[in-house]
């Protein structure tokens, strides 16, 4: 079955299209009939105008009021506000010469507006409607009474002009606005879309991670006791003794395997209670740097954060995304260049806005490949393939937080993780 715009489109964005449109007709109905009956003295039936007016000005203001509802307005409800639009038009044509007011063509307004957002039953019903009341506007009304025959025919044909000038300004706002939302909801759909398919290779990638962390615990447990046992024996064995801090170094290295394993194979069990913690984020960035130069001591590397009492509630995930990046940063700088981070603030926008800085002067990243980063695997220089990219930007977005990257060839990469403090 054809999805229907009506059916499409968020909810009261027709509906309150509509209801301007109405708005603008109301003022111009009133318009019409004063400059009519006071300037150019046309005797119409004053009073029974103004009151079906005012009944369609307060169908209106109750339409703007339902419009607070969450429900959203369906074919029915719509097929009903275009259905008073076109009897209250019917009314006002009967009070003031029927099928010979230039005015009569306002119908199709209304017809447009059903034609774009109904199926074609609805849109149809709606159009046998409006002819027989022009049918029989032809025949029944209260004719006008032009005292100046001379100026009649101006006065229709100035009529004729406003109405052309009217109806196809509303038809063309109506069409063009319905079309701009049209695209703009299409776009959503395929950001959406685009966010669903990263989302499941992200979850793909989660479960595969997993699976080669319990896969590697054993044979890395194995590493870490022959390890210890070949330091041990170095304390004893004088022939050894020179390599006893390259075998503590080792076991070092291995645990810091072994932690980040332990983190890889129980990231799908978040620990609630220590994520609802808040911590400074200054304090912790300089914690976090300390244990990362462990990992690479032979990096020039800095930190700015100034103190400051910004807090944050995602530390994990802040952790993970900045490992990433500074991991990154480090195969490519080759031992031969160096990384910082720097914290700011964003006053300019909001004081509770945090902004983490991660940069280095390594050899950049080609435009063609930066635009992939984070959202599709790519090949790197030093052999990577741009997982880890891939899930701090899934980290990022589930914190509700921007990474961005910009980098140019020769001179560096800078990622800006924005967050909210």
């Amino acid at each position: 079955m054809k999805t229907t715009l009506a059916a499409q489109l968020p909810q009261h964005q027709i509906l309150a299209r509509i209801v301007w449109m109405r708005t603008i007709a109301v003022i111009g109905q009133v318009l019409v009939v004063m400059a009519a009956y006071f300037w150019i003295d046309i005797p119409l039936p004053l009073l029974p105008l103004l009151a079906v007016i005012a009944a369609l000005a307060i169908f209106n203001i109750l339409t703007r009021w339902r419009m607070r509802h969450a429900s959203p307005a369906g074919e029915a409800e719509l097929f009903f506000q275009l259905f008073i639009d076109i009897t209250a038009l019917s009314a006002l044509l009967y009070l003031s010469g029927g099928a010979t007011n230039p005015f009569v063509s306002f119908y199709l307004p209304a017809l447009a507006v059903a034609a774009t957002i109904f199926p074609w039953r609805l849109a149809f019903v709606l159009t046998l409607y409006a002819f027989a009341g022009y049918s029989l506007l032809t025949y029944v009304y209260l004719p006008l009474h032009i005292h100046d025959h001379d100026k009649a025919m101006g006065y229709h044909l100035a009529g004729m002009w406003v109405n052309f000038a009217v109806s196809s300004l509303l038809i063309t706002w109506f069409v063009t606005r319905m079309s701009a939302t049209l695209r703009e909801r299409d776009a959503q759909l395929a950001l959406a879309r685009e966010q669903h398919l990263q989302n499941e290779r992200i979850v793909g990638l989660g479960a595969q991670a997993a699976t080669v962390a319990h896969e590697m615990g054993t044979p890395l447990a194995t590493v870490a006791v022959i390890a210890g046992e070949l330091r041990l024996e170095a304390e004893r064995n004088l022939a050894l003794a020179p390599y006893s801090d390259d075998l503590a170094t080792i076991e070092m290295q291995i645990a810091a395997c072994k932690t980040a394993l332990d983190h890889m194979g129980g990231s799908n069990r978040v620990d609630t209670s220590q994520e609802a913690l808040p911590v400074n984020l200054s304090a912790w960035l300089r914690t976090f740097s300390d244990q990362w130069r462990l990992r690479h001591p032979a990096i020039k590397f800095q930190v700015s954060a100034p103190d400051d009492d910004v807090q944050t509630r995602h530390a994990r995930a802040i952790a993970q995304i900045l490992s990433t990046l500074l991991d990154n940063a480090a195969q490519a700088l080759a031992n031969q260049a160096s990384a910082e981070i720097h914290l700011s603030r964003e006053p300019a926008t909001s004081p509770d806005i945090a902004v983490i800085h991660v940069s280095d002067n390594g050899p950049g990243i080609a435009a063609d490949k930066l635009k992939k980063c984070g959202y599709e695997p790519v090949e790197s220089g030093s052999g990577g393939k741009g997982i880890g990219l891939m899930l701090a930007f899934a980290n990022a977005r589930q914190m509700h937080a921007t990474l961005t990257l910009s980098s140019t060839v020769g001179v560096g990469t800078v990622a800006k993780l924005r967050l909210t403090a």
